[in-house]
């Protein structure tokens, strides 16, 4: 028999909005549906209830009431985040999720067997894992998504139900858990039904004759009979985070603040999956209505929340916002962590995540235009060379040889780049002596020249005449002349 586990938190936007803002944690806040002082009430903790404020007041009634009380705007994106991320929490205890409109989600708990002990120890691991980022969540677990969902929001923790104490549980809670319409719950009342199982007698072609098909659905619901079906949702490819202010920000040090809270909660939401960020696309709502949207790609992906605020930061120093931010919405899109086979015969490299990381702190520092790998370009020119997207190359076996060079060569060229300049003495239209900048000396041994000459119909042509020269410092260079400057280069030295 299928088994479900389902996630609720009491409260959701207000859960949301001390998620976003850890610092309204056990304060006096109401929820409005606006900025304005007329905007309406929609949620109120507990400190604001106690103070005396309640639902239908208006942002201004309820700052009179409570001194000490915290406005904030209702922010849908936040509560979507906060109903995403429950759901993320579940996903890594199972494949099948579902997150309901209402913020609750539901996972099969086939398979978990594998993983916990008991669905007691699966109800507290998930209870666990949901306190960690930052949602009080309740988890109920029965036989259907109904009794699971009772379970949860009258538990007040983690319930489990077995499939034979199911009718036993539902019948002395109240009918209002099983939500339903206000007409219906007035005509309940008025026939004194007020528990699940007091409704579970009545005959299910009465109720259906006098409440409707709802009536009939509700009698059939407290009889234990869920006819709804798990309906999971698709591993999420974007990850998306938002927060709502109650006033504008308009200086770069408070923004990225609440900018390194947002990618701490994706930061810890990729970690859930195993995944890592490939770009984020940043939304500021500003104060005047508009908004800016803003694309920062780090050079490889990477998870790490220091090493993206890195990045936001450069980004936001050369393009700050045009007015003041009054909300943001961040969204990154995930990508899988890439898997390193290790070597048999070669000492292990750096891990990818880690990799991946330093690369992204090199872009920000340098520009990611100057962050990559060296590829070769269809050119003749020797010193031709293209930045391409670094991807580490795996470690050749012991004994094999690049480019198809010897297995004997141990001649190789350490170029300097730039070239280095040259003082040049000839005689009798020989070279007798070279000095650079560090080096210099007589002319020993001379092999050359070389002529190269190219892209004579571009805007840079070269034409070079080149020579391996060996000098009485005892080391052997590659110089060459500039056939349009007529100046002597130091190509590099042989090692």
């Amino acid at each position: 028999m299928a088994r479900i586990a389902c996630l609720w938190v009491p409260e959701l936007a207000l859960a949301a909005v001390v998620r976003a803002r850890p610092e309204l944690h056990d304060t006096a806040v109401v929820i409005t549906d606006g900025r304005a002082a007329h905007s309406p009430v929609l949620t109120v903790s507990a400190r604001a209830r106690a103070a005396g404020v309640c639902h239908g007041m208006t942002a201004a009634q309820a700052r009179v009431v409570c001194d000490e009380l915290v406005v904030v705007p209702h922010s849908l994106e936040t509560v979507r985040a906060a109903g995403s991320t429950l759901a993320d929490v579940a996903a890594t205890l199972g494949p099948r999720v579902e997150l309901s409109d209402d913020g609750s989600v539901f996972l099969d708990c086939d398979g978990t067997a594998a993983l916990c002990a008991s669905e007691a120890e699966l109800a507290t691991i998930l209870t666990a894992r949901a306190q960690r980022q930052g949602l009080a969540a309740c988890v109920g677990i029965g036989g259907s998504k109904l009794t699971a969902r009772i379970a949860a929001r009258a538990g007040g923790g983690a319930r489990v139900i077995a499939c034979a104490d199911e009718a036993a549980y539902l019948a002395p809670l109240p009918v209002d858990l099983l939500d339903p319409d206000p007409a219906t719950r007035v005509t309940l009342a008025s026939w004194g039904i007020t528990r699940i199982g007091e409704l579970a007698r009545l005959p299910a072609g009465e109720a259906a004759h006098r409440l409707g098909p709802a009536g009939a659905r509700l009698v059939r619901q407290a009889r234990g009979d869920d006819e709804e079906v798990l309906r999971c949702r698709a591993t999420p490819t974007t990850l998306v985070e938002g927060i709502a202010l109650e006033y504008g920000i308009d200086r770069l040090e408070p923004l990225l603040f609440l900018l390194r809270r947002l990618l701490d909660r994706l930061a810890g939401r990729l970690a859930l999956h195993g995944l890592a960020c490939a770009s984020l696309a940043l939304t500021f709502e500003l104060e005047n209505g508009a908004s800016t949207i803003r694309q920062v790609a780090p050079a490889a992906p990477t998870a790490e929340a220091k090493v993206l605020l890195v990045l936001l930061r450069a980004h936001l120093e050369q393009q700050p916002p045009s007015g003041a931010v009054v909300g943001l919405r961040m969204a990154a899109a995930a990508a899988r962590v890439r898997a390193t086979q290790l070597d048999l015969f070669q000492p292990n490299g750096p891990s990818a995540v880690a990799l991946a990381a330093t690369i992204a702190r090199l872009a920000a520092l340098c520009g990611p235009e100057r962050i990559g790998r060296p590829v070769r370009v269809d050119s003749h020119r020797p010193d031709a060379v293209a930045l391409a997207g670094f991807s580490p190359v795996p470690a050749a076996p012991p004994g094999a040889v690049a480019d198809g060079a010897p297995a004997g060569t141990r001649v190789v060229l350490r170029a300097f780049r730039p070239p280095a300049a040259l003082e040049v003495f000839e005689s009798g239209g020989r070279l007798e002596y070279v000095r650079g900048r560090g080096f210099g000396g007589r002319v020993v041994h001379l092999a050359g020249p070389w002529c190269l000459r190219g892209e004579w119909w571009t805007a840079d042509p070269y034409d070079r005449e080149y020579y391996d020269v060996e000098l009485t410092d005892g080391a052997l260079y590659r110089i060459f002349r500039d056939g349009r400057t007529r100046q002597w280069l130091a190509d590099g030295m042989y090692d």
